[in-house]
């Protein structure tokens, strides 16, 4: 698994990740919506999104709402005791057992 990964990253056809090489850059996804529009934003690294993907405990609205409520952390420990249910990644299938996690949750007045 470890292997096939590292073969699709950053190239065209399979995922784009922050790395030293600036042309990466190149690759992002830009967009932008009206100030008006957005209540509320997580950004997330692919450690925490794992409570959406590939876990499944919530989809992105439950993750907003799971940091509203119970607050960034909340979400990190979801996905932590997760993985050490998994320790061995038989059912969710990963390289890492355990990724670097971290919500960042803002709410717009």
């Amino acid at each position: 698994m470890k292997h096939a990964e590292l073969a699709a990253r950053n190239v065209d056809g399979g995922f784009w990740a922050a790395t030293t090489d600036p042309a990466v850059v190149s690759q992002a996804l830009v967009w932008s919506e009206p100030r008006g529009s957005i209540r509320r934003l997580a950004l997330v690294t692919d450690g925490a999104a794992r409570a959406v993907k590939p876990f499944g405990l919530l989809d992105w609205g439950g993750l907003l709402d799971k940091a509203a409520t119970d607050g960034p952390m909340a979400v990190i420990r979801m996905v932590r005791g997760t993985e050490e249910s998994d320790s061995d990644a038989a059912h969710w299938h990963r390289n890492k057992i355990s990724d670097d996690a971290t919500v960042a949750y803002v709410e717009l007045d």
